[in-house]
């Protein structure tokens, strides 16, 4: 079922995204122990499926992604994906000292940032859909942009031809990290989610 957009699923979309980066900012903080993380307000958007790979860099570009799948009331995975230049910044952030390498401790920074992104928007798309969605542990991926999405698809039979796309941006004091959040539906997912979310506004 391709879900066409419109300004109502914009909105819900914003929303979203609002009630998003409130939980993740606030798990962030206590991670980070900065006094001061800034998180933009992602571009909350539907874009086809064939386009991601295009949007973030090309599908031969090696990127990092970290990915969770969603079961109960719904079937769906959201994966974090970021450049691996934002990669380093984060993980230089997070370890005082590091040089931004993906070694032992460098993957499992990456694991546990996107973690809390992706449980924050699993959480709020919950909390405004009143389901019960139950994450399965984060997984890491180090490989190219069309690669790690074909996997993703593959791995949990996605179909849809399209997907939510969150770009956001994370600041510390000293750096940028450049973030894509994908919210990945099964097939007929889409259509079905933005039924419960604009039936609850």
């Amino acid at each position: 079922m391709k879900a066409k957009i419109d300004d109502n699923m914009l909105d819900v979309l914003k929303e979203l995204a609002n009630i998003g980066v409130g939980n993740a900012v606030t798990s962030l903080s206590q991670m980070l122990g900065e006094e001061r993380i800034n998180m933009d307000v992602p571009v909350a958007t539907l874009i086809p499926l064939q386009d991601v790979p295009d949007l973030l860099g090309g599908g031969e570009v090696a990127v990092a992604g970290v990915y969770i799948k969603s079961t109960g009331d719904m079937d769906l995975t959201i994966l974090f994906v970021l450049s691996l230049d934002s990669a380093a910044n984060l993980i230089k952030s997070l370890l005082p000292g590091a040089n931004g390498e993906m070694d032992e401790m460098g993957t499992s920074v990456l694991v546990e940032v996107g973690n809390i992104l992706t449980a924050s928007y699993l959480n709020a798309l919950s909390m405004m859909a009143d389901l019960r969605l139950l994450p399965s542990p984060p997984q890491l991926a180090v490989d190219m942009s069309g690669a790690i999405i074909s996997t993703a698809m593959a791995e949990n039979y996605l179909i849809q031809d399209e997907v939510v796309l969150l770009r956001t941006t994370l600041s510390t004091q000293e750096r940028r990290i450049d973030g894509n959040i994908f919210i990945l539906p099964d097939s007929d997912t889409l259509g079905k989610t933005f039924t419960l979310l604009l039936g609850s506004g």
